[in-house]
């Protein structure tokens, strides 16, 4: 067995390809005739200045705690980004340090850390390869904003004092991990964020890959892959319905005016480094964009310039395939590859633990690398394909396509300086988006949808053929893709417009609005379904799965812009958008489970004479049926009867398929399934066991059927508790995925609707942009923008975002020059 130390591991990774970036291209460029892509006259691209090192910034804060940062050079501007977001979150983003530089254990202990993140961050996001690749990667504007960024961060510790930091749960006053950070420790919070849908979330199934058992006898004892179920959530995944998003890109055809409209919703945590933070980023004539960035990010992710607003959602493409390896029957450390033996070869990690008397235990962990990425070992997830080695005498290893990303950043930056659409579609030829969906919308009245992000290049040809043992289809069928490790031709592909590995642009799903598809949306079902008029297909399976059937909130976004476009809804007789009813489709709250079933549900409901078979509770089961009946069917703070429905449908959407007596229709995959199989005695009669056990559940938390949704969802701030409207994901457009506290509500809200941002524009040169952040920008309690955007959120107002100069002088409430040159 060979053992090494992380010394050289920056060059075995380098290896695997890490230091690859096939794809540098930016925003811009020229449209022929001397005009730009957007039909402007063309320029030359200003790269703006990186800056010496010498730090001026001009910050103004509007209300609810937005500021607005100026500078004259990239270095510069982070110093001031870095400043204004650690006076609001300075512990969130510390905290993640820890995180990323694997130290969590040492510094959290036992309770906050995780031995499985520590082993990868230290392996993957050395101080070595951090400095020599992922950095170096980066251009001289991107480094000068990270530096700076780091710079301004520290400023605001060195005014503060460790002895002020914030308190609360998510603070850190007086801890003792608590330091100035650096553009390395920059770094390594990116890359753990780029690869959180690869090895980030399978973590813990690296370090279950312990050193090998003597090799077992080859057996081919048949597994039926289709009677293998194996869910997301088995990895790590999270739920579509508990993080994922929500966004519409609205062209000319589907406005009321000429100009594209942008609705951005994502479902992200409330807590932690996925939080939002609102700020407006200038250099002027360089970099001008208004939005928000998560935690400690140094450009706007989500968010809008003069004439571009584009949003995000979690995108269905695998960003990993595993791959099976064949051992030698006498070395399970050896592998074939075609005819040649190669070696597994041996990492050793060292790691801190902080054991409960607070003494530190020095601890040695192991990280087993091949040519594609670290073993694993499944069996944990399946038994089936569990060990090293399986039944089969082989091993899983993982290859990543973001292991070699070092163009999330540059991404951000080139989409922020796009102005148009063709610019916007022209900066995602980067390839550097490591796990979301683009939609957007510009000036010109173009709206836009792509899937252009890191996809492992397999097609779907070369998955038939390489996904061929029972442990690979059984995996595969489960679009946890699973390839012969063993033979050459299961290696990626490589297109000439994408980074090696990876599908290159012209592979990737994308939709342009026009006369036949008036807007493009995404909740994160696949690319498949983008307009129903315009189905997306023929693409790789790793991307996604077409002609399934979608989720209801897919289907309730999909259902309220189809009647908005033909003005069959209630918000407008004259058809097409306008800004105000994306705002009032948000805050609408209509559920479609409720538009598809209550009238069936009341109708059993009211037929049952005797609850008591059903419920614990049989009085108020009766009466419930009423609450039922007299619900306005919202999901608004005001709603009687939310939750009795919200109860109920959380335990009947189990039957699934049985549930609807007009299946699933892929040629209509907007309005089918539907209706309540009510002619089925069995549906029947668990819609009376799912709507007493719903009620059980109230009774027995201390919630009265009777009670307003805003009194059982709500956030809880000192002594007030803050109405939160909103529900489940299951059936739900605008979601809040709360868990429920006992004998108080749902009250502990961890994801769901947070940075929401509306975007349109007029004939003057300011967009016409309105945003809410749910929690609000602080994460200080002590701040008074701990909570003042939550209640906006509650009483379903929005921040009009003001991003020309004039507009931000009159909503100004405080304003610095931010400078680190002597007086």
């Amino acid at each position: 067995m060979r053992r090494f130390t992380l010394l050289g591991l920056c060059g075995l990774i380098t290896a695997l390809g890490c230091g690859s970036d096939a794809s540098t291209a930016g925003s811009g460029g020229a449209g022929g005739s001397g005009v730009d892509l957007c039909g402007n006259p063309a320029t030359e691209d200003n790269p703006g200045d990186p800056g010496d090192g010498t730090y001026d910034a001009n910050i103004v804060w509007t209300e609810y705690g937005v500021p607005h940062v100026t500078a004259d050079d990239w270095g510069s501007l982070g110093y001031g980004a870095g400043y204004v977001y650690a006076r609001e979150n300075y512990c969130v983003l510390m905290k993640e340090v820890v995180r990323a530089n694997g130290e969590s254990l040492r510094w959290l202990g036992q309770s906050e850390g995780s031995l499985a993140g520590d082993l990868v961050y230290r392996f993957f996001a050395s101080d070595e390869y951090i400095e020599n690749e992922f950095i170096a990667a980066a251009d001289e504007t991107l480094q000068a904003l990270s530096r700076g960024y780091a710079e301004g961060f520290n400023r605001y510790l060195e005014e503060t004092g460790v002895e002020n930091l914030a308190e609360g749960p998510e603070g850190c006053r007086d801890a003792d991990w608590v330091r100035p950070i650096t553009e390395i420790d920059l770094g390594k919070v990116y890359r753990k964020l780029i690869l959180r849908a690869g090895i980030g979330t399978l973590a813990p199934l690296i370090l279950d890959a312990d050193a090998p058992v003597m090799s077992m006898a080859s057996n081919d004892q048949p597994i039926p892959p289709q009677s293998v179920l194996i869910e997301d959530a088995a990895f790590g995944i999270p739920e579509a319905t508990a993080m994922g998003s929500n966004a519409y890109g609205i062209g000319a055809e589907g406005s009321q005016t000429e100009h594209g409209i942008l609705l951005g919703n994502p479902h992200f945590p409330w807590r932690g480094a996925e939080r939002w933070f609102i700020h407006h980023l200038t250099i002027p004539g360089v970099y001008d964009v208004m939005g928000a960035s998560l935690q400690g990010v140094p450009v706007v992710n989500i968010g809008f310039n003069e004439n571009l607003a584009w949003s995000h959602t979690v995108s269905t493409g695998r960003r990993f395939t595993f791959y099976e390896l064949q051992l030698l029957e006498d070395d399970p450390m050896k592998y074939m590859y075609d005819d040649e033996v190669r070696d597994i070869e041996t990492f050793e990690v060292p790691i801190q633990v902080k054991l409960e008397d607070g003494t530190i235990e020095d601890r040695v962990e192991e990280i087993y690398m091949t040519q594609y990425g670290p073993i694993l070992d499944l069996a944990l997830v399946n038994g089936s394909f569990g060990g090293w080695p399986t039944g089969r005498n082989t091993v899983i290893a993982v290859r990543d396509a973001n292991i070699d990303n070092t163009r999330a950043l540059n991404q951000f930056q080139a989409m922020g300086k796009s102005d148009c659409i063709a610019e916007l579609e022209e900066a995602l030829k980067i390839i550097g988006l490591p796990w979301v969906n683009t939609i957007a919308a510009d000036r010109a009245g173009t709206g836009y949808y792509a899937d252009v992000t890191t996809v492992p290049n397999v097609s779907a040809e070369k998955l038939n053929d390489c996904a061929d043992s029972i442990i690979s289809i059984g995996l595969s069928a489960n679009r946890f893709f699973t390839l012969n490790g063993s033979r050459s031709e299961c290696e990626w592909g490589t297109d000439p417009d994408g980074p090696e590995g990876l599908l290159g642009f012209d592979n990737l799903p994308k939709l342009t609005t026009g006369p036949e598809v008036p807007y493009v949306a995404n909740s994160n079902d696949s690319y498949w379904l983008s307009n129903p008029n315009s189905l997306l297909e023929g693409f790789s399976p790793v991307i996604g799965s077409e002609g399934i059937e979608q989720s209801l909130r897919t289907r309730q976004g999909f259902v309220q812009a189809e009647q908005r476009i033909a003005g069959t809804d209630d918000l407008d007789e004259t058809p097409g958008f306008t800004v105000e009813h994306v705002q009032q489709m948000l805050y609408g709250n209509r559920n479609i489970a409720e538009e598809l079933t209550r009238a069936d549900v009341i109708a059993i409901c009211d037929g049952v004479a005797d609850w008591s078979p059903y419920s614990d509770n049989p009085a108020e089961a009766e009466a419930a049926c009423g609450v039922l009946e007299a619900w306005d069917g919202r999901f608004d703070n005001e709603s009687v009867g939310a939750m009795v429905w919200n109860e109920f449908w959380r335990r009947v959407d189990n039957l699934g398929d049985q549930l609807w007596a007009v299946p699933f229709d892929a040629s209509d995959p907007v309005n089918t399934p539907n209706t309540l199989n009510d002619g089925d005695p069995a549906v029947v009669e668990a819609v009376k066991s799912a709507f007493g056990a719903g009620i059980d559940f109230m009774v027995n938390g201390g919630i009265p059927i009777d009670r307003e949704w805003g009194a059982v969802q709500f956030r809880p701030v000192g002594d007030q508790n803050i109405p939160i409207h909103g529900g489940s994901g299951r059936f739900m457009f605008s979601v809040i995925s709360a868990n429920f506290v006992d004998q108080v509500g749902y009250a502990n809200i961890p994801t769901g609707n947070s940075y929401i941002q509306t975007v349109t524009w007029d004939d003057t040169e300011c967009p016409d942009a309105y945003a809410v952040l749910t929690y609000s920008q602080s994460t200080d309690p002590a701040s008074d923008h701990y909570a003042d955007l939550t209640q906006v959120y509650s009483d379903e107002g929005w921040n009009d975002m003001p991003y020309c100069p004039g507009d931000i002088e009159a909503t100004k409430i405080d304003e610095m020059v931010l400078s680190n040159s002597e007086n």
